[in-house]
């Protein structure tokens, strides 16, 4: 019985560090963002450096390599991309009052339509409450956004600590999981061991997977909306891209931000039915093909509990919840299962010393 009660010793040391961990980590966030950053694009391109090692290279070659793919791709949106999206973005902040003076005129229209219909509505005034907070919360991050940009502390973090930290932590990594591993007692050796490769493997395919899959969907995106002519095509691609990062949230955000903006600038017409033929493109070519493509290595989860986890997730903890509530679980999870194995083989253990110790007289 002594080793069942050091088991539970253990279990309850091992969630105190846990927890004053995750203590740490909130009181401080700031200061520790750089190093969540660098390890959660290191997890991300792991795959990546291991499928060019497995081709031959050495890991600080492969590392290399990754990187000098990198700045060719930085180097490519510098002159193409980033002039491109600037001036749809500096477009689209000189055109919001013009929008907001749109948007206010259909929506009076569409609110007296309501309220002959429905006279409740008329102590809500949504046609000049709506277009104002709107307009507000577009003029506030357009307002921030140079701030936040060219504030010091993240251009060093993104130029120079975080590209630093991430290059150690790749071609490191098998060393500092190794020395991490060591540090488990020699009891406790062989599971945590196996924890550790089942959390690596699957965080590390969901991850990659979902960076992925919100790229293709975004890059699809751009493009179905620019053939269509619709404005601001490039600035909804990212966004639908970004709103992807949060599983099936993607082309619908992308959708309705196209939409608003069609809407705006030539009225309700044919051009809205091709808008939603191209959303409903991305999101079928999305479910059938890119998700089970690129997320067919990582987590097993059914669609009715990745819905639950990011509708509890989301409820909780917001943003936050909504990005990390799917990976979080399935850690814990993994976790879980690991430690029931091991409470279940503890038992065995007991059981079966007991059954050939000598009977007592």
């Amino acid at each position: 019985m002594a080793s069942r009660k050091q088991l539970w010793v253990d279990i309850g040391a091992g969630a105190a560090l846990i927890g004053a961990m995750g203590i740490l980590v909130y009181v401080l966030g700031g200061v520790l963002l750089p190093f969540l950053v660098s390890g959660l694009l290191a997890y991300l391109l792991v795959p990546v450096v291991d499928l060019l090692e497995r081709g031959g290279l050495s890991r600080r070659g492969a590392v290399g390599a990754l990187y000098g793919g990198f700045t060719a791709l930085i180097v490519v949106s510098l002159m193409y991309v980033v002039p491109l999206l600037t001036h749809q973005i500096k477009t689209l902040h000189s055109s919001l009052p013009e929008y907001s003076s749109r948007a206010q005129d259909k929506l009076v229209a569409l609110q007296e339509n309501l309220e002959q219909r429905f006279p409740e509505l008329k102590q809500y005034n949504l046609a000049e409450t709506l277009p104002n907070k709107a307009s507000a919360y577009l003029n506030e991050f357009f307002l921030r956004l140079p701030q936040l940009v060219l504030n010091v502390f993240t251009l060093l973090s993104v130029f120079v600590f975080i590209p630093i930290l991430t290059w150690y932590l790749l071609v490191d990594g098998p060393a500092i999981k190794r020395a991490l591993i060591s540090l488990a007692p020699n009891r406790y050796f062989e599971p945590v061991l196996h924890l550790v490769h089942r959390v690596d493997r699957h965080l590390s395919s969901y991850l990659f997977g979902q960076s992925l899959e919100a790229m293709v969907v975004g890059l699809l995106s751009a493009i179905g909306y620019s053939i269509l002519g619709v404005p601001y095509a490039i600035v909804i691609g990212i966004l639908s891209g970004l709103a992807n990062l949060i599983p099936y949230v993607g082309p619908a955000v992308g959708a309705i931000a196209a939409l608003i903006v069609t809407v705006l600038e030539v009225g309700f017409t044919t051009k809205i039915f091709l808008v939603l033929l191209v959303a409903a493109a991305v999101q079928v070519m999305d479910n059938l093909w890119i998700y089970p493509m690129v997320m067919s290595r990582s987590l097993s989860l059914h669609p009715l509990t990745i819905l639950a986890i990011l509708i509890i997730a989301g409820s909780t903890f917001g943003l936050w919840g909504l990005l990390l509530g799917i990976p979080v679980f399935s850690v814990c999870r993994i976790f879980l299962q690991e430690l029931a194995g091991v409470i279940r083989r503890q038992s065995t253990d007991v059981i079966q010393a007991a059954s050939f110790s000598p009977s007592r007289q």
